[in-house]
C-alpha cells in the first residue's frame, strides 16, 4: 500500500478533510448510505488529474492512451496508466482505511473513470451492486470526486436506501417511483471542485437530468467492493508503483481474472457528430484523397512533387 506520509497527504488533501476521522465516515455510511465533503482535495491535484484526463480526448487510430466518447458524456477508464495523482490517490491510506472499516479485510478496485456529462444525458434511478449478469450481493462503495463546480445536474443519493435496496433484487427504479415513494428522502450534492462523495453500492442513485446542451459536469468515478476474484481490467503504468506488497497485489487484482466488461460501451456510432469530430473526419477524408491521388500519379510526376514540396 502507499502509505501516505504527512508531506503526500498534505499535496492530496485540504487541512480540513485531513481531520477527518474514518470511523466517522464508516458510521454515517452505515447510518445513510453516504459521506460527503465539500473541498476535501486540493485544487492543484483536481487540475493535474483533469489535464491527465483530457490530454487525449480523441485520438482516432493514434497509438496512445485516450478516452472515448459515449453519446453525451466522455470518459477515461485508465487513470492508473496516465495520472499519477489519481494512483496516490486510489492507492493512499485514506482509500485503504475507509475500506478497511466499512468492507472488511478483503477488497479490490472494481470499476474506474474520469467522465464528463454534457446535457442532454439522462440517467436512471440505479445502484451499483450489480455485474455484467446484473444484480448482485456483492457490497462496496464508490468514491466521487467533482472535478468541476457542480450547481445544476448534480449527484442525488436516496437516504437510507442501502438499508433496504437489496430485498428488491433489482438494480433499476423509475422516476416515477422513487417520486411516489421516497421524494423526501431525496438528497442532492450541489458542492464546488474537490468535493468528495463516498457512499455505499447498494444505495439508490442517479445525476439529476439537465436539459441545457450547453452543461457539462466532470467528475471523477471509483468502485471499490469486496468481490476480490473479478473485476474491470486496468491497464496500469508500472512506475507509479515504487513498492509492492500484498494489500496493494489484492486490491489491484493481480493475478486474479478480469472479465467485467468495461464502462462504458463504445464503438464508432457512439461518437457524437461534434464540430470537433466533422473537421477531424473532413481532414481526413482530403488527406486520404490526396494521397490516393498521389499513389496513382506515375514515378516521375511523383518525384516532382516530392521536390515541389521540399522547396
Amino acid at each position: 500500500m502507499n502509505i501516505l506520509n504527512n508531506e503526500i497527504k498534505d499535496l492530496l488533501f485540504t487541512k480540513e478533510f485531513n481531520q477527518i476521522d474514518t470511523d466517522k465516515i464508516a458510521e454515517e455510511l452505515n447510518k445513510n448510505g453516504y459521506f460527503s465533503f465539500p473541498n476535501a482535495f486540493n485544487k492543484n491535484v483536481i487540475s493535474l488529474i483533469e489535464k491527465d484526463a483530457t490530454k487525449f480526448k480523441l485520438n482516432i487510430n493514434n497509438n496512445e492512451i485516450c478516452g472515448v466518447h459515449a453519446e453525451r458524456q466522455y470518459h477515461i477508464t485508465n487513470l492508473l496508466c496516465v495520472s499519477k495523482t489519481f494512483f496516490d490517490f486510489v492507492t493512499s491510506s485514506f482509500v485503504f482505511e475507509v475500506c478497511r472499516k466499512y468492507l472488511g479485510s478483503e477488497f479490490r478496485l472494481k470499476a474506474l473513470r474520469y467522465y464528463e456529462t454534457y446535457g442532454g444525458h439522462h440517467m436512471q434511478w440505479h445502484t451499483d451492486n450489480k455485474t455484467d449478469l446484473g444484480f448482485a450481493h456483492i457490497p462496496g462503495i464508490i468514491i466521487i470526486f467533482y472535478i468541476s463546480d457542480v450547481e445544476d445536474g448534480q449527484f442525488q443519493y436516496i437516504e437510507g436506501s442501502h438499508l433496504w435496496s437489496g430485498e428488491k433484487g433489482h438494480s433499476d427504479y423509475t422516476e416515477e417511483f422513487i417520486g411516489r415513494e421516497y421524494k423526501d428522502k431525496i438528497r442532492d450534492f450541489k458542492l464546488p471542485s474537490g468535493s468528495i462523495i463516498i457512499y455505499n453500492t447498494y444505495g439508490i442513485h442517479r445525476a439529476k437530468p439537465v436539459h441545457n446542451k450547453s452543461f457539462i459536469r466532470k467528475s471523477v468515478f471509483v468502485q471499490v467492493d469486496t468481490e476480490i476474484n473479478d473485476g474491470e481490467p486496468i491497464i496500469l503504468n508500472s512506475k507509479y508503483i515504487t513498492k509492492m506488497n500484498d494489500d496493494l497485489e489484492m486490491f489491484l487484482g493481480f493475478g486474479k481474472p478480469s472479465n467485467y466488461k468495461v464502462h462504458p460501451s463504445t464503438s464508432i456510432n457512439s461518437l457524437p457528430l461534434t464540430k470537433n469530430i466533422l473537421a477531424i473526419l473532413l481532414r481526413y477524408f482530403v488527406y486520404r484523397f490526396i494521397r490516393k491521388v498521389y499513389d496513382l500519379c506515375p514515378y516521375t510526376l511523383k518525384a516532382s512533387i516530392k521536390k515541389i514540396i521540399k522547396k
